[in-house]
């Protein structure tokens, strides 16, 4: 009998901005800008994803659950540069689009959903 060996590697995700950055949408919370950012068949308030989580590691492209406000609060994960690097809505107020690093440890992490 041999030995086997496995050999993980990791390759660098890319994601595709939109052109300019991103710009407020809908009706400026959290949950439209994930809504108008491939999460369009999903519903609810931000707390109401939680049945929508597949994941404890957040990966580009990833929308993350946070348990901060009084409905939760969704973000995107746009990197993962020294912690999860996050663009959102309604962070610092309605329309306003924001960005932000959070640790990979972030205690207020509910979990995350990948398309």
């Amino acid at each position: 009998m041999s030995d086997v060996y496995v050999v993980a590697t990791s390759s660098p995700q890319t994601l595709k901005l939109p052109r300019g950055g991103y710009k407020p949408v809908g009706n400026g919370q959290c949950v439209a800008l994930l809504q108008n950012n491939g999460f369009k068949g999903f519903k609810g308030n931000a707390r109401d994803w939680k049945k929508y989580i597949n994941s404890d590691i957040g990966w580009i492209g990833s929308a993350v659950l946070l348990d901060e406000g009084k409905y939760q609060h969704l973000a995107l994960v746009i990197g993962t540069e020294g912690g999860y690097n996050l663009v959102e809505q309604n962070y610092l107020g309605e329309y306003i689009v924001s960005y932000r690093t959070i640790p990979f440890d972030y205690p207020l992490i509910v979990g995350f959903i990948s398309r």
